[in-house]
């Protein structure tokens, strides 16, 4: 399998990185300032390389791959790093590594992955198991493509499990205030963060990646470069969000994350999350996550009139589908044009 990047100097000068990964051989990777020219160099190593095992008839590595070196593998390969989940989905590998690593990946069938199906039941919802079988299975599929494993070996059928339907988890009055106190003596950092997520109905991947370059906080917006769908959306930055964000900033911070730790580097999805139990515990929330905070500013914006399209394209909705979910807190409502419908019944033209 052969992979080819664009890479860009610090002097803007373009060069194509060509990749290439034949088991059991070593990855061979190599430099070229054209595209074509690294097309054609790994098409060319990767036919010679394939000869070669033909040749052979043999795969000394495939008798040994390890569950754990099959997934130190996938998270290494270059397509993968590039995923933005890649941070979400290293953890889900470590549990595979940690229960599994030591299996060899030929003696892993159906019967070892529904053991560790039920494992992964036991105090996980069924949306949180599914996301563990997942991990595991895009890095089963990666080793048979990548020809670490037999084509024969195919991932097992019926194994995720039945989720139930979308929960919609609203933040009350009372709830919300004690949230952004116990926000607020935690710190700067976290209170702007549960305040953005709010008032803006970011995800929380989205909130991470933003850059001080996507705030304008003089126009009152925020630019999302890279959301669930794939499509840039801007949205807007309400005062008190706006002011959070205000004391986060210091100096020429321009191009950099918006979201620091004490280190300087962006916060990380865990570090987020190990910060955010603390404040829902102290805030006495129950049950209640991280991405029902885009499910409250849903929930305020509907109270507040606004209507089903409205908030599809604050959440950044690319289908109205999903965003039905939120219909029952519209039911009923007024629409544009009712007042004038009224004053017409009532002979007032």
């Amino acid at each position: 399998m052969a992979t080819i990047q664009r890479r860009r100097s610090r002097g803007g000068a373009v060069s194509w990185l060509a990749q290439v990964r034949v088991a059991p051989y070593k990855p061979t990777s190599r430099t070229f300032a054209t595209q074509r020219e690294a097309r054609d160099w790994s098409a060319e190593l990767e036919r010679e390389l394939r000869t070669e095992r033909q040749a052979k008839r043999t795969r000394p590595s495939l008798t040994k791959l390890t569950v754990a070196e099959l997934l130190r593998q996938f998270l290494d390969d270059p397509e993968t790093r590039s995923l933005r989940y890649y941070e979400s989905l290293e953890p889900l590998c470590a549990w595979w590594v940690n229960h599994y690593g030591g299996e060899k990946v030929l003696d892993v069938g159906a019967l070892t992955l529904r053991q560790a199906r039920d494992k992964l039941r036991i105090g996980r919802a069924p949306a949180t198991v599914n996301r563990y079988l997942s991990a595991m299975r895009s890095a089963w599929n990666w080793g048979r493509a990548a020809e670490l494993i037999p084509q024969k070996l195919t991932w097992p059928l019926r194994l995720m499990l039945t989720e139930p339907k979308g929960r919609t988890r609203f933040l009350s009055d009372d709830e919300l205030g004690r949230l952004l106190t116990a926000a607020q003596e935690h710190s700067p950092l976290m209170h702007a963060a549960i305040v953005v997520s709010i008032a803006c109905g970011v995800r929380q991947s989205e909130l991470l990646r933003l850059a001080w370059a996507d705030v304008d906080l003089e126009r009152q917006r925020l630019r999302i470069m890279l959301s669930k769908n794939d499509e840039a959306r801007s949205v807007f930055l309400p005062a008190t969000a706006a002011a959070t964000l205000r004391k986060l900033k210091r100096g020429a911070v321009v191009g950099s994350s918006v979201f620091l730790g004490d280190d300087g580097q962006p916060v990380k999805k865990s570090t987020l999350e190990a910060r955010w139990c603390g404040i829902r515990e102290a805030a006495k929330l129950r049950d209640f996550r991280w991405h029902d905070l885009r499910h409250s500013c849903a929930s305020f914006l509907a109270q507040q009139g606004a209507n089903l399209l409205e908030i599809g394209q604050v959440l950044g909705h690319k289908s109205a589908s999903v965003t039905k979910r939120y219909s029952h807190l519209v039911e009923g409502a007024p629409v544009t044009g009712h007042q004038q419908l009224d004053r017409k019944l009532q002979g007032d033209v």
